[in-house]
């Protein structure tokens, strides 16, 4: 059976989408599953910016790489002859990513119009710009025949579902799979890298890209208030740049702490599997999250976490079960300031977390559901 992944961007492009993607496509792929991945080579869609050439020489034979032409005034990237590459690779299932970009609307028409099982992941999300009228008329029209088109709508959390239906498109069909984590690779000790990079006192960890809309400025700003019930606490940035570093970087330099918050920019697995064991807190301040794939692996490592009540955080990492969940700066500074002071809580809530992941966030169960439903589509 062979099936064909579509998506704007893929790794080594960065984001939580691009990642699901990958370990859908290479993990059913070790299952058996015959697997193209359509995609383009971009590394951000807004403004359009490629990536490296070199980057993409690890390329997998199975990965293709499209060019792409821009949609005046809009953010919707198109990628060229996708139509036809479908065609050329003829798949038995048509997998689309990403609900508003072109790659899963041609998708959609080319699996409706080849009598194709169809499934779509659209990441759902409702925000200031979704509200113009250019995208509402989007929603009603493309979008929604996109939805139509789909055979299946594979949800990421019960709260994507929960958007999708008050939005009132034409489903089907819901299947729910989340994001898996590989609980083995956190259960390995590993080098802690804030030691290394000669850092010291209570570290408070947060992992993100640096772009608007992440919270990150609230984090800072939180961070001497935090500091004045704390003294020795750090803050310590995991993440690629996305056009916000300047303006966190200037921000604490207006505060007087830029010698407390470390940029570590992208890190490899390793790093980034040692700073989630050996950070004391995990902070994830995003103002929206259809996931919050870092919540996952944060709980795996057994670090709590305090994040912002918004989204799907509570599903990934329910209030007082693995961690502790705000709405506004005071109660984050509070918080943080609870969990630092409470090494006996942290290792309570991290040892719920690791059992929490266990029980609910695996690959294993997420492909094993995944690669039973393209079979029962295709027959």
């Amino acid at each position: 059976m062979r099936v064909a992944h579509v998506c704007l961007r893929y790794p080594p492009a960065t984001g939580g989408v691009e990642t699901y993607v990958h370990e859908l496509a290479t993990r059913s792929k070790a299952q058996g599953i015959d697997v193209r991945v359509l995609t383009s080579r971009l590394r951000t869609h807004g403004p359009t910016e490629d990536l490296d050439a070199d980057r993409l020489l690890d390329d997998k034979p199975y990965v293709q790489r499209l060019h792409h032409a821009e949609t005046p005034f809009i953010s919707y990237p198109r990628l060229q002859a996708l139509h036809y590459y479908l065609g050329h690779h003829q798949p038995d299932v048509v997998h689309g990513h990403s609900f508003w970009y072109q790659p899963a609307d041609v998708a959609a028409r080319y699996a409706k119009r080849n009598k194709l099982p169809f499934v779509l992941s659209p990441y759902y999300y409702e925000n200031e710009v979704r509200q113009k009228p250019l995208w509402q008329l989007y929603k009603t029209t493309i979008g929604r025949a996109t939805f139509a088109a789909a055979d299946i709508v594979a949800v990421i959390s019960p709260f994507e579902q929960k958007l999708i239906e008050q939005a009132g498109f034409p489903v089907k069909r819901f299947e729910l799979l989340p994001p898996g984590v590989d609980v083995a690779r956190f259960s390995q000790q590993h080098v802690n890298p804030f030691a290394a990079r000669g850092m010291s006192g209570s570290v408070i960890l947060t992992v993100s890209r640096l772009s608007k809309g992440k919270g990150l400025d609230d984090a800072i700003a939180a961070l001497p208030a935090i500091r004045r019930e704390v003294p020795d606490a750090q803050l310590v940035v995991v993440g690629e740049d996305f056009g916000a570093l300047h303006d966190l970087k200037r921000q604490a330099g207006r505060l007087s702490i830029e010698q407390q918050v470390h940029f570590l920019g992208k890190v490899s697995d390793e790093e980034l599997a040692g700073a989630y064991q050996h950070a004391d807190v995990f902070l994830h301040p995003t103002h929206y999250e259809a996931f919050g794939i870092v919540l996952a692996e944060s709980l795996a490592a057994g670090t709590p976490v305090v994040a912002r009540d918004v989204g799907a955080v509570s599903y990934v990492a329910p209030g007082g079960q693995t961690g502790l969940l705000f709405t506004d700066e005071e109660q984050l500074t509070k918080h943080i300031v609870t969990l630092l002071r409470d090494e006996s809580r942290r290792s309570k809530l991290g040892r719920q977390g690791q059992r929490h992941v266990a029980d609910n966030f695996t690959w294993g169960a997420t492909i094993k559901k995944l690669t039973s439903l393209y079979e029962e589509l295709r027959q």
